[in-house]
């Protein structure tokens, strides 16, 4: 089985004229927010079009498959293998690789990318290779993208739980406008707000002097709250009374979902086999918004 780590990614407009007139004054950035998705899937037409490249180094990839949205992709990582015989050592150059499933269908924004230390250590680089890539091919419409890892509710508990004194702040920023789903938690007035200051919006809660934060897990309003946050990859931040540390929820339970290896065994853009691609749409479907 592989073993994927679970992003969302989402878009913002870049309202700034000065950043614009050097690339398309006449973008609609208004228009680019609704076709967003339309755009986005674009990049992976001409595969020839599509470069990651972090810090002078330039990540090869290869397109292995897709059709109706869902694309599947691998990046190779640039390292050196040392090889020794007959107490000779060689140095050669290796490019190991790992897979990343797209879901660009409406609504879902989704990528799955395998976790498999021999070509990255972590899936955050991963992720921050492809966010700066697709944020430099947005450019010029307007766009701009963030690839955040989603993370499951309960975190934000345990958490709780760990200040023994009580909660003295929390603080939540949720995302600019994308997914239905994600904005029907996030509520009508923090949508309008941040489409009006093109801002994300930020809500910190802090207890009077002497007092802790009341926060009830039954509370539906506060459940909204972590599953927006959580859903979107938005990090929450708590602070514990008495304390000036504050300690981040996000990083410790990010989702992970599993995918037998032979789905990917002899699959290719010119012939894909319906079984193995239905294994696949069917994983990315099974993916969902808030993890509890």
């Amino acid at each position: 089985m592989i073993r994927f780590t679970i992003y969302t990614y989402l878009f913002k407009p870049i309202n700034d004229p000065i950043e614009l007139d050097l690339f398309s004054p006449s973008v609609n950035v208004e228009e680019s927010m609704r076709m967003k998705q339309e755009i986005f899937g674009q990049f992976f037409q001409v595969e020839s079009k599509l470069k990651f490249k972090s810090n002078s180094q330039i990540y090869e990839h290869h397109i292995v498959a897709q059709r109706d949205g869902i694309i599947v992709l691998q990046i190779a990582n640039n390292s050196k293998l040392v090889r020794e015989a007959n107490f000779n050592r060689q140095e050669e150059e290796d490019h190991p690789s790992l897979y990343v499933i797209i879901d660009n269908r409406k609504d879902k924004q989704i990528i799955a990318i395998e976790n498999r230390s021999v070509a990255f250590a972590d899936t955050t680089t991963v992720a921050r290779i492809m966010e700066d890539g697709f944020a430099k091919m947005l450019l010029e419409h307007g766009l701009d993208v963030n690839i955040e890892a989603k993370y499951h509710t309960h975190e934000f508990w345990d958490v709780a739980a760990e200040c023994k004194d009580g909660v003295a702040s929390v603080k939540f920023k949720f995302p600019y406008p994308n997914l239905p789903e994600i904005t029907d938690l996030v509520g009508e007035y923090y949508t309008e707000v941040a489409r009006r200051t093109n801002g994300e919006p930020t809500t910190i809660l802090t207890a009077r002097p002497k007092e802790r934060l009341i926060l009830d897990e039954k509370d539906l309003l506060m459940q909204n709250m972590i599953s927006a946050a959580s859903a979107s990859g938005k990090l929450i931040m708590m602070r514990a009374k008495g304390q000036r540390k504050w300690k981040q929820i996000g990083l410790r339970t990010m989702v992970h979902e599993e995918l037998s290896e032979q789905v990917f065994n002899g699959l290719d853009d010119r012939e894909i086999i319906p079984r193995q691609w239905h294994a696949i749409v069917t994983f990315m479907d099974r993916i969902k918004t808030v993890y509890y």
